[in-house]
């Protein structure tokens, strides 16, 4: 049997090679149960030895061609990993998918071609993101696959869960229906759909028609939900962060079924926590006061990682002038005032705030989000960042999970 010496000392070892306590404390914290028991200095060290080993393993075995997630539900419960796997259902798409550190979002929209609209939003929560004591008492029960589900009832003017911030589908009606299940442990999810009326005709639409729960369509993608294993693929990997800041949320879109010159776009945020000290948003007057940009950067982030491979990927480059300020890595970059819905928009002068690189058929774009951005630090981490191999093409990008701190 090993004695407290040994597992000291294998520890130190394998600290030499393995991530940055800090890191590696923050991982451990996202594997945690909600519910902990007390444990013995010698039993945290024989935890933290073991994690230090499932974590700096597949630093040196990760391929990228490989997406399966072979590392169990320890690689799972971390906030880049999908907690879910969700079939895509026939006639419909899914776009874009969100990363918190405790709540993923999953939207889902028809595409038949008929004019009617028909949306799902799914939040997948943990580590008590939701409170189950919010279900009602009473609510109808469902069966899920051998899970137990109930459907909670709830209307917009008191929603049961918000929806994501500036969300893209619509999820209309009043009432609205919305399934509440485990679908691994320590998650919950929430899964809400509606349905337009088709009214009037396929000629002749009409286009305002109210919409209704759909709740048969909402318990079957429910059946077809079970935990994650894959990885999430991210087209960039870190080098350098500001001090004091880290990354608090992923948004992933691809291409299929989006409107033609749609490309890959992955945008990550950094904030150090603070709503006080980072973005803003501006009040406008009139109309453009109601407008919500879907996944505009949150009150406080401070630092906007923005990648894209759509068909505007080379705005600057494909003009002669202005000439590129720097080149980075290969890549073609500007300094430019890349202005965030919200800024005024007749300012004679914006100031700098953003390193725009272009080259290959992509764009990436390092935003500076705080009142006065300091320039030298975000070019740091244009210098330092990474493509994987092919850009286009997800099945070679970076595990999410090692490539964004």
């Amino acid at each position: 049997m090993r004695t407290e010496e040994d597992l000291r000392a294998a520890f130190d070892h394998l600290g030499r090679t393995a991530p940055a306590p800090d890191d590696l404390l923050a991982k451990l914290d996202t594997l945690r149960p909600v519910r902990r028991r007390r444990r013995t200095p010698l039993v945290i060290a024989t935890a933290v030895a073991t994690a230090t080993a499932a974590i700096a393993g597949p630093l040196v075995l990760n391929h990228l061609n490989d997406r399966a997630n072979t590392t169990g539900q320890e690689r799972r419960n971390l906030a880049w990993t999908p907690w879910i796997d969700l079939p895509v259902p026939k006639g419909m798409k899914l776009n874009p998918r969100v990363y918190t550190a405790n709540r993923q979002d999953y939207e889902l929209i028809g595409f038949t071609g008929r004019p009617w609209i028909t949306g799902c939003v799914l939040t997948v929560h943990r580590n008590g993101d939701f409170d189950p004591a919010k279900v009602p008492a009473g609510s109808p029960r469902v069966d899920l696959n051998g899970r137990a589900g109930r459907v909670v009832r709830w209307t917009p003017n008191r929603p049961f869960i918000p929806a994501p911030r500036g969300y893209l589908g619509v999820i209309q009606g009043n009432p609205l229906q919305t399934v509440v299940w485990q679908p691994g442990d320590g998650l919950w999810a929430l899964l809400t759909c509606s349905s337009q009326q088709e009214l009037g005709t396929l000629k002749v639409p009409q286009v305002d028609a109210p919409f209704e729960a759909n709740v048969p369509l909402a318990v079957t993608i429910a059946k077809s939900v079970s935990p994650g294993t894959r990885t999430l693929g991210s087209p960039v990997k870190i080098g350098h962060v500001p001090e004091g800041l880290r990354s608090d949320r992923v948004i992933y879109r691809n291409p299929t079924s989006e409107p033609e010159g749609s490309g890959q776009s992955f945008v990550i945020d950094l904030s150090d926590g603070n709503p006080a000290t980072g973005f803003r948003p501006r009040e406008l007057k009139g109309w453009s006061a109601k407008l919500d940009r879907p996944y505009e950067p949150r009150p406080g982030d401070d630092v906007r990682i923005r990648f894209t491979t759509d068909k505007f990927w080379n705005q600057m480059s494909r003009h002669p002038q202005p000439p590129p300020d720097l080149t980075i890595n290969g890549m073609k970059a500007w300094y430019v005032a890349d202005l965030t819905f919200g800024e005024p928009l007749d300012r004679p002068k914006p100031a700098k705030t953003a390193i725009r690189m272009e080259g290959n058929g992509v764009a990436v774009v390092i935003q500076g989000l705080t009142t006065k951005p300091d320039l030298d630090e975000l070019r740091k981490v244009a210098e330092t960042l990474r493509l994987a191999g092919n850009p286009h093409d997800p099945d070679t990008w970076f595990d999410a999970a090692v490539a964004i701190p």
